[in-house]
């Protein structure tokens, strides 16, 4: 006997893409096992090498700098998910530990790199024609397209990479003081996202570098005590507490400068507009950097070298 049944559709669709994200699994959570496999990966995908001077005889490390801030300026326009841009930058990394190019192909590799994380960590991936525009189309679609493919034969197809941004969550659901301030998780992604730009971070454990993140932001925001801090962060990544602290304050250090040149390019801005008689429409346009024969961007002196910082790190506090 044949009977009616009705389907009843219960999915929330919500009016902004990828607004909501999962709950925490509380039985990875409690499984130590994750933490562990974690570490047991990392090593895998860490860049082999420091390839200034050795895999790439053209590319300097002020070059790494300019890109990589303006991949992550991609993604905070784009709203990208936190994870996408640590991976990008692996992937960037990596490349350039097994494949030798010349300067003038950074941006291009930087978008190749952004549109393989964004195919693996989000939901809805960056298209081949947004990243080609934010070059101001020096880079065509159909170059993205191809490099991809090379950039994921020279990974030898592990493009699963261990970040530190998966142990933040791992960490903080772990510890009784993650959640006493809802503003750690978000501060902890943001040095990531700033350390990622930086050379002397590019071969650090991702275990290490997420545990100092973490310890600088709940030092900043008063979160809990430094003694209970260190105790659990070294329990749960296995990292010596003289190791953490030493990248912390490195990390301090890095933020502190970043937040100071933001401040004085804020100042001067101010200045040239009230020196224009505040006839002319203040403007802030996140334009690509194309990198010149200097190794600075091709359309400014070498006393401007310094790119653009998110806005987001002048809220970061020691």
């Amino acid at each position: 006997m044949a009977h009616n049944v009705d389907l009843v559709c219960k999915e929330i669709i919500y009016d902004e893409v990828d607004s909501q994200f999962a709950e925490p699994d509380p039985t990875m959570v409690a499984d130590v096992r994750v933490i562990q496999n974690l570490i047991g990966l990392e090593r895998l995908t860490i860049p082999s090498c420091n390839y200034f001077g050795s895999v790439q005889q053209d590319i300097k490390p002020n070059m790494r700098k300019i890109v990589t801030t303006w991949m992550l300026e991609v993604c905070d326009e784009q709203k990208c998910e936190e994870q996408t841009f640590p991976l990008a930058v692996n992937f960037f990394d990596r490349f350039l530990c097994a494949c030798p190019i010349d300067r003038y192909h950074l941006q291009l590799l930087g978008c190749c790199a952004l549109l393989l994380a964004s195919k693996i960590r989000q939901c809805h991936p960056l298209t081949v024609d947004v990243l080609s525009a934010y070059t101001d189309h020096a880079v065509s679609p159909d170059q993205i397209r191809s490099w991809e493919l090379l950039m994921i034969s020279k990974l030898e197809w592990n493009i699963t990479a261990v970040t530190a941004f998966d142990y933040v969550d791992q960490i903080l659901e772990r510890v009784k003081w993650g959640s006493d301030d809802s503003r750690l998780r978000e501060h902890a992604h943001t040095l990531i996202h700033v350390c990622s730009t930086e050379t002397i971070f590019m071969q650090l454990e991702p275990s290490l570098l997420a545990a100092a993140c973490i310890a600088s932001a709940s030092r900043g925001l008063n979160v809990s005590t430094k003694m209970a801090t260190g105790y659990d962060l070294c329990r749960l990544t296995f990292h010596d507490i003289g190791k953490i602290d030493f990248i912390v304050k490195i990390i301090e250090e890095i933020v502190a400068k970043e937040i100071a040149d933001k401040q004085q390019q804020q100042q001067q801005q101010l200045a040239a507009s009230s020196a224009a008689g505040g006839s002319c429409k203040e403007q802030y346009q996140q334009a690509p950097q194309k990198v010149g024969s200097s190794g600075a961007p091709a359309d400014q002196t070498s006393s401007q070298q310094q790119p653009e910082t998110p806005t987001d790190v002048q809220f970061i506090y020691f």
